[in-house]
């Protein structure tokens, strides 16, 4: 039980002990293993790291599923579920890890994270699934389920951000300042109230 902590922590961590109970004991401690290499250390780091996509993937789903639910009970659309709770929610990970990769001194890394994330989302999360379908359960005919819902104007977004993070990092000569996180923070609340706006404006 955590000593020296508020009453709010106290209660999160009872709610949260049935979960930190199945982590501690399906996630190896890679932390522990002695520096050396071995095969048991390769083994806990493989079982390690496919246990944590598990709980990755079934987050995500209960977490997905929620929102859908959330939404439905309070009128909120989809897009907009998506674009703010859901993809915040989603990249907690890659949050994370890009955090721990940059407090270890090794930001490459963490921005590669980043890219690879957003670069698999894209690619593999809505390619395989539209892949699998359009070729087994569609019968190899076309998908046309999928309505625009301002899909179309948020890519052109993606695109435009993609090339002013381009450009402002080589400008700076590809060096990070505090200054570019208040301008990624600002672009990112400018979009979550056009999206907002969009929103509303399609359902009124």
């Amino acid at each position: 039980f955590p000593e020296g902590t508020s009453l709010m922590a106290a209660v999160f961590h009872v709610i949260l002990l049935p979960v930190k109970w199945l982590v501690h004991y399906t996630v190896p401690d890679v932390r522990i293993l002695p520096p050396e290499k071995s095969w048991p250390q390769l083994r806990d780091a493989v079982i390690a790291i496919c246990s944590c996509l598990v709980w990755i993937v079934a987050g995500s789903l209960a977490m997905c599923t929620s929102l859908e639910s959330l939404g439905r009970l309070m009128g909120i659309s989809d897009m907009l579920m998506g674009v703010t709770i859901s993809a915040a929610g989603t990249s907690l990970p890659v949050l994370v890890a890009s955090q721990a990769a940059a407090a270890q001194g090794m930001g490459n890394m963490a921005i590669s994270n980043t890219f690879g994330a957003n670069t698999f989302n894209i690619l593999i999360g809505l390619g395989l699934p539209w892949a699998l379908y359009c070729g087994f359960a569609a019968g190899g005919e076309k998908y046309h389920g999928l309505r625009d819902d301002g899909i179309t104007i948020s890519s052109l977004i993606l695109a435009a951000v993609l090339l002013a993070f381009v450009a402002l990092i080589i400008a700076s000569n590809f060096v990070l300042y505090r200054w570019h996180a208040y301008v990624f923070i600002i672009m990112y609340a400018a979009y979550l109230i056009y999206a907002v706006a969009q929103d509303l404006i399609t359902e009124y």
